[in-house]
């Protein structure tokens, strides 16, 4: 018996929220997983945790020219040639439900899975906060368009349940036939404030702001942050050239979730995974605006309900201030 948990590679905050669900679950559990998210994250979240993971493509998020900026039309024709495949693979699909006796699956939140699920007679579980179809119906053009948020709106429909987190956009709920609200799942950091600022050598008067430019990367003008001279800026990659207050930090020492419990603010575009990673360990999150998205505007109704968020402008935030 195993269960199959089918995860998005749009953004690492599906991948993390996928790794906090399955945390809790029976260790002895035989698990799946299929993603196209990198299998190191998941070795990493899950130590001694075993797994198999399969890179598999299911759906293809949004396509983007940076971490803010969403190029809709090449979106969904993209993600129309990954449907196409995915109706044409329908039953290997169910077949390797069958051969590795999975019982139930999990996606987050892809909406083939589902229903390959349903055609498999297995229970199919949704973790989500919205769904593409949510996403993409602001980005239909034409009637190709809308017959393929037709067909996906059907595949989530096959769910079994779908468990709907806070920070969800309204209609979240509306393509599930049965929903269940349950409580926000974010990772806890453990600070490391003093071990952090030893390790890369930064004076203890300083302040701390864990710089996130995303997966498709920001272009800020570096040397103006140079300016703020009492405060050093932590990325988890390095620079082309050095700047005086920016340090890189190696992922592999240290978890992304303890940075960030470590710092006094978070700057970075208001994703999933982010603010809820700063709600859970009550760090400020100065963030950028994501035009585009219609996740978005949810997660600002929950900055603005929390209130440790505050808006920073595109070009203040590009130039450095």
């Amino acid at each position: 018996m195993a269960l199959c948990y089918y995860i998005t590679g749009h953004g690492f905050g599906h991948a993390v929220r996928a790794t906090q669900v399955i945390k809790s679950l029976p260790p002895d559990l035989p698990l799946i997983l299929k993603t196209t998210a990198p299998e190191r994250l998941f070795r990493e979240e899950l130590p001694g945790r075993d797994f198999s993971y399969v890179s598999a493509e299911y759906d293809c998020g949004c396509l983007q020219s940076d971490s803010v900026t969403v190029l809709r039309r090449e979106t969904l024709t993209r993600y129309a040639e990954i449907a196409r495949t995915n109706t044409a693979h329908l039953p290997e699909e169910i077949a390797f439900l069958r051969e590795h006796d999975v019982r139930c699956i999990a996606s987050d939140v892809p909406a083939f899975p589902l229903y390959a699920a349903r055609e498999a007679n297995i229970p199919g579980v949704a973790v989500a906060n919205f769904t593409w179809h949510d996403i993409y119906s602001e980005y239909v053009e034409t009637d190709a368009d809308a017959v393929l948020l037709g067909q996906m709106a059907s595949e989530y429909a096959a769910a079994t349940v779908a468990c709907l987190t806070p920070l969800s956009v309204p209609s979240v709920g509306d393509v599930f036939p049965t929903v269940e609200r349950v409580p926000l799942v974010a990772r806890r950091g453990q600070p490391s404030r003093t071990a952090l600022m030893d390790a890369l050598d930064i004076p203890r008067d300083k302040h701390l702001a864990l710089l996130y430019l995303g997966g498709w990367g920001l272009d800020v003008h570096w040397p103006a942050l140079e300016q703020w001279t009492d405060w050093v800026f932590l990325l988890d990659s390095p620079l082309p050239r050095p700047i005086a207050n920016v340090r890189a930090f190696d992922a592999r020492r240290w978890r992304y979730a303890d940075v960030a419990a470590s710092v006094d603010a978070v700057v970075s575009k208001a994703g999933y995974g982010t603010l809820t990673e700063c709600i859970a360990n009550s760090i400020p999150l100065i963030y950028l605006p994501r035009l585009g998205f219609r996740e978005h505007q949810a997660l600002v109704l929950g900055i603005n309900l929390w209130g440790g968020g505050i808006e920073i402008p595109e070009a203040a935030f590009f130039a450095g201030e």
